[in-house]
This record gives C-alpha cells, structure tokens and sequence, in this order.
C-alpha cells in the first residue's frame, strides 16, 4: 500500500518562466505526482508571476487565487487550495479569505510573505488578516527564512522574521501558526541553517512547544533533524517542502530541493528518501505516518 504523504508547502503557477501560459498544467503536475510510488496530496499556493502580482495591485490577490482554485476544482482531492494575500489591501485580502475559505473550500492561510509584498506581520493589518483566519478556523503558515547565506539577504533573514511572528502571535495568540520551512538547510555548506536557531528560539521564548505551533520540515536531510523529532511533539511537525513548477514541464521530479536542479539533487528525491531521513532522526513508525500525512489531515481536516 502506497505511503499517503500531504505536503503543506508547494507553489505553482500556470504560467512559466517564458511567460507562456501552460494549457496542460493540471496534467502535467499530476504526470509528475504519480512518478513517485507515495500517495501524494499537495497544498498548493501561487507562484510567480501571481505571486508578485499582488505587491502593488489589490486585484492580483483575486487573480492567483482564481488560478489556484480553478487547478485545485479539477484535481479531485489530489491538490487542496491555500490563499495568498497581502494585509495591505485589508478589504481586498478579507474578501479573498471568504471567497477562498467559505465557497472554494481552501485550506490554509498562506504563504504570507512580508519580505515580498512589503508588510510586517506585527501591524495591524496582518492582525486583522489572522484573526479572520481565526474566525474561519484556518491555519496560518507564516515565511521564516530557511538559512543565511554571506552574500544573500532579504528572505534569508530568518531571525528578523522569526520576531515579527512572534510578535504576531502577541497580538493574536490564538491563531495557529505554521512555521514554513523552518527546519531545513541549503545545497550546500556555504549555507548556514537557521533550523536550531528557531528551536532555540521557540523553546527559550515559551519554556515547551506551543499547541498553536506546527514546524514544517523542509529539507529531511538537515542536521537538526534529529533535534526536531526529539524535541517537538511528534503531532505538531509537517512536510513542507517548497516544491514548485518554475522549471518545466516536465516538472522536476517531486522532493527535489527548492532552487536545485534536479540533476544535482544531493538526494534521490521521492518520498521514500523523506522517511528514510526519518527513520534515521529516529522517528518511531507512528512519528512518520503523523509527519507524513496525519498531521495535516487532521489541522487542515482533509479526511
């Protein structure tokens, strides 16, 4: 029987990096989808060019969130819709949410991206945001960035990021939050994970893991690893990985990490490699089917 594996972290786009509007892009995601022997689901959420449409234009928050919808209505059950928007335009982006949450059925609130649409989160239009999610009962997946690089800023300041949530959380300590792609690392050890940086953190700020919390892993081959599967509860941990469709179709091979050709991926990337690396952390059976799928099921209530 195939390993049922929900994502939580994927972003895709009908359009590709020509420009060129991809007619079979349903078909083609799926085609790759079914390459790996896992029972696969995604969450998936915008990608450019929609994702940057919505910095400076309050429509663009509707337009990728329409193109999210119409490829997740035709997936039956395989893709699970998460709305993107941007709390500058508060009316435009609460709109989205009722759309989105009440007659289309998505998920998850996120990715919010301050770093990319010019917000905090600690200001009191991304408090009127989450606490609408609050309201919708929906979880918030929040960008932390995932290592620091010497010749790299912007969304690699994860520490800067990693405070602007928590002082959300101040603000609307009710909400549950997902740490997106907090455990992970980059291609190589020119990259400096900020993964036990943000356990540190976490664990230093509330003395245990907060209910409200769930940390998503996005690279299952990174040191810390092993830490998280000790430390954080078992039902509070999720795969996300930060997949996307910016090259191809065809599409790279599912599990291969964010911005590396698939050719040099360090790793075989399937699902089979994920729980390997599990395993290895030292996660017990019932810890792998949790993060692997259960988790999810159970936050997003995808059955």
């Amino acid at each position: 029987m195939a390993t049922r594996w929900i994502d939580t972290h994927i972003h895709v786009s009908d359009i590709g990096s020509d420009g060129e509007r991809r007619e079979s892009m349903l078909a083609d995601l799926v085609e790759t989808m079914d390459r790996d022997d896992a029972d696969l689901e995604f969450v998936v959420s915008a990608d450019f060019p929609y994702l940057s449409g919505m910095r400076d234009d309050p429509d663009g928050i509707h337009t990728a969130n329409r193109m999210v919808h119409e490829l997740v209505e035709d997936a039956r059950g395989r893709l699970h819709g998460a709305c993107m928007v941007n709390p500058r335009f508060t009316d435009e982006a609460l709109r989205a949410m009722d759309l989105c949450f009440d007659e289309w059925g998505f998920v998850m609130l996120g990715e919010m991206l301050p770093y990319s649409h010019g917000y905090v989160m600690d200001s009191d239009e991304a408090e009127r945001v989450v606490r609408h999610a609050v309201e919708l009962d929906v979880p918030v997946q929040v960008h932390l960035g995932t290592y620091w690089h010497k010749d790299y800023a912007g969304s690699c300041d994860g520490m800067d990021h990693m405070r602007d949530l928590l002082h959300c959380y101040d603000r609307v300590p009710e909400a549950k939050y997902i740490l997106a792609h907090a455990i992970g690392c980059g291609p190589s050890p020119e990259y400096v994970p900020w993964a036990d940086m943000f356990l540190d953190t976490v664990f230093g700020v509330f003395g245990e893991w907060p209910s409200n919390f769930w940390i998503e892993v996005r690279d299952f081959q990174c040191e810390a690893l092993p830490r998280t599967v000790a430390e954080v509860p078992a039902d509070r941990i999720l795969a996300g990985t930060d997949w996307t469709t910016r090259i191809g179709p065809p599409f790279q091979r599912y599990g291969t990490m964010f911005g590396v050709d698939e050719a040099d991926n360090p790793f075989q990337p399937e699902v089979a490699s994920f729980v390997s690396y599990l395993r290895d952390a030292g996660a017990t059976e019932e810890d792998i089917e949790r993060i692997a799928w259960r988790n999810a099921a159970e936050l997003m209530g995808l059955g």
